[in-house]
């Protein structure tokens, strides 16, 4: 089991699509520490601009983690955007995830991979990239959360915590109350997802969570540096609140 002291290495970014194992160490606690905001950069939610603008929106406003999330299929055009997503990411200090794909995530130079329940299992994930690249893992419910734990995975995802519109068919609203359940079994980071606003973002790391994972309430705003640098303002205020975890 990872401890939440545990360092993964990041791998450097060397040429553009290849991925190197020199690195510096970088826990996911750490940079959820900094900035407890888990951005998530969905295509189909803002198609309108493009994804290099919305992630230096993001840098901009002092986000330090940020996933990629692409549904529909997944051509060479999408790879060579997250390769310099990724190298961009790693310029600025940060985290920058692939959801659902291992393979694009370790080609692309991406620092890990998000995996859902019906992806490629976190233990051949792990076998397929090596000890170096990050592996986040969403769960639904305390049985998946308590399984999770025993997993070679870095964080661990619970949700959706509020009703959602993200997802076609999304999983049952799991409610503060497991956030709270999970936490109490792991010390593993702690993401939590689904219907997240800035205005119920700081209960859920109240009951909690080290991150909460937006997408639509972030994506959606006018201004997305200004909204994240909100959000960031209200999660900060709250994790001052709390006692800093070791």
């Amino acid at each position: 089991m990872t401890s939440k002291t545990e360092k993964r290495k990041i791998p450097d970014q060397g040429q553009p699509g290849l991925v190197t194992r020199h690195s510096s160490l970088v826990t996911v606690l750490q940079l959820f520490a900094e900035a407890p905001l888990y951005a998530i950069l969905d295509t189909a939610v803002r198609p309108d601009l493009p994804p290099e603008a919305v992630l230096e929106a993001l840098l901009r406003a002092g986000v330090r983690v940020i996933q990629y999330r692409h549904k529909d299929a997944f051509r060479r055009s999408h790879f060579e955007q997250c390769a310099a997503l990724a190298r961009r990411t790693r310029q600025a200090g940060g985290a920058f995830f692939i959801n659902d794909r291992a393979d694009v995530a370790d080609l692309c130079g991406a620092h890990g991979v998000h995996l859902g329940q019906e992806d490629l299992s976190p233990e051949t994930s792990r076998r397929f990239l090596g000890t170096g690249p990050l592996i986040g893992y969403s769960t639904h419910t305390l049985d998946q959360a308590r399984r999770a734990v025993t997993l070679p995975v870095d964080y661990i995802a619970i949700g959706p915590v509020f009703p959602t519109t993200t997802k076609k068919n999304p999983d049952p609203v799991v409610g503060l109350s497991l956030v709270t359940e999970v936490r109490a079994i792991t010390n593993k980071p702690l993401v939590a997802i689904g219907g997240i606003t800035m205005e119920n973002a700081p209960s859920v790391l109240a009951a909690g969570a080290d991150a909460v994972a937006v997408i639509r309430d972030l994506l959606a705003a006018p201004d997305i540096e200004e909204r994240a640098r909100l959000f960031l303002t209200a999660l900060k205020t709250r994790s001052q609140e709390s006692e800093p975890r070791a």
